[in-house]
């Protein structure tokens, strides 16, 4: 991360600088239109984060000038591939308490007041010395990280946690009816890689119709480039929605409202990005077909991530009990121990997991909120939160704890 410090117009000028010099195949502008310090960059407004889930980019330049709604911003950061770069244009950390981000009109924040969950991130960042601090207007010399020699050369491939989760699609899609598979994984861990090669293995193995469901045909971009890449030869035609091959089988697209009223006969359906799509819907799916695969980031990326954790999870229970369950942890679009992923999770707490049987005794009570400030709420009471929303808690930790109130958790047993 590249935090730009000081005056936006000065930052704008360093920017128009530095950028053409860069060589970019490709990279977002978060902010104006109008502004947009290089013509090489995409322009998109902020609301339009979940456009790009299932993509990559090499470069992302926001204007937090113009507003900084969290989860757009994880969102976003996911989507940066290995050697990629954000610039982040923002003040000064130390004013950032009393930074007017244009977003908190959306939140209902006030403006006019100290905003303690601005001033824990400022810290989170002054803490870190991966991050690299631009401070505009200033003499002081940028001082650049240290970066520890690798041992090999990082090169995007085929994990061994993908090929098992190949692995298991394909058994998966070969095998017995109504034991739907349900891939979770946080951003850059090559699910959706995953689940086109696993759908062109299927083809080539004897299925006939495999049918991809996702909230928007570009989050499918990955999955069908791997299937194309795999099947080689035996490609037919591919076109945007569709790849035919030379056996007659067929791999094909269809928004998740399509789907679900032209109910086409297929032997698989593959939901990516599931936990964006709601929960009613993937349940009409779930049931409408025999072997139905579900993929999905649920640590606070889609903004529906919980409610996919935990709502699904019992209509998975209830529907059909022999539901399957993978995780990937290992990533495959940078490596191991890249300094951005875990700031970001940092940032917005996006780590916040808990265990289910402490739920029902932290929820025993009444939850109680009142005025209070951001370091009283203990870190443990995250994932009760995160639970208690079923929804990641960003923008709503950003919302709650941006205005000084506090959450606190009863006592058990307390009326």
């Amino acid at each position: 991360m590249v935090l730009v410090e000081g005056a936006r117009d000065l930052a704008m000028q360093w920017l128009q600088t530095l950028l053409p010099v860069i060589e970019l195949e490709g990279g977002l502008w978060v902010g104006a239109a109008d502004d947009t310090p290089d013509d090489r960059l995409i322009s998109i407004e902020p609301v339009k984060a979940r456009q790009w889930l299932g993509r990559e980019t090499p470069l992302i330049v926001w204007d937090g000038w113009r507003g900084n709604p969290p989860d757009a911003l994880a969102a976003l950061s996911g989507t940066l591939k290995a050697g990629g770069l954000l610039f982040w244009m923002m003040p000064s950390p130390e004013a950032w308490g009393h930074f007017a981000d244009p977003d908190y009109s959306r939140t209902g924040l006030d403006h006019d007041q100290v905003h303690p969950f601005a001033e824990r991130m400022a810290g989170v960042l002054d803490a870190d010395s991966s991050v690299i601090r631009v401070k505009l207007g200033s003499s002081e010399v940028t001082p650049l990280p240290e970066l520890s020699a690798l041992a090999s050369e990082f090169t995007v491939a085929t994990t061994p946690d993908q090929q098992g989760l190949i692995r298991k699609l394909v058994a998966f899609g070969l095998g017995r009816r109504r034991r739907p598979l349900v891939v979770t994984a946080d951003r850059g861990r090559g699910k959706s890689a995953a689940l086109g090669i696993a759908a062109a293995q299927l083809l080539q193995q004897g299925r006939r119709q495999i049918l991809v469901t996702a909230p928007s045909r570009d989050n499918v971009n990955t999955l069908f480039a791997h299937a194309v890449e795999r099947l080689g030869a035996d490609v037919l035609r591919a076109k945007d929605n569709r790849i035919d091959i030379v056996s007659g089988a067929q791999l094909r697209f269809l928004p998740v409202r399509d789907l679900l009223r032209e109910k086409p006969e297929a032997e698989v359906v593959l939901v990516d990005e599931a936990a964006a799509i709601p929960v009613s819907l993937l349940k009409r799916v779930l049931l409408g077909w025999p072997r139905v695969a579900f993929a999905s980031t649920v640590h606070g990326y889609e903004g529906a991530g919980r409610g996919f954790a935990i709502r699904f999870r019992r209509v998975l229970d209830e529907k059909t009990p022999q539901w399957q369950s993978h995780t990937l942890s290992q990533p495959v679009r940078w490596a191991d121990g890249d300094p951005l992923e875990p700031l970001i999770s940092r940032l917005f707490l996006l780590g916040a997991e808990h265990s289910s049987g402490a739920l029902p005794e932290a929820l025993a009570g009444e939850v109680t909120i009142e005025p209070g400030s951001l370091p009283k709420l203990q870190r443990q009471s995250w994932p009760m939160l995160s639970a208690f929303w079923w929804m990641p808690i960003t923008g709503q930790l950003q919302q709650t704890f941006g205005s000084g109130w506090t959450i606190l958790q009863p006592e058990a047993g307390v009326p």
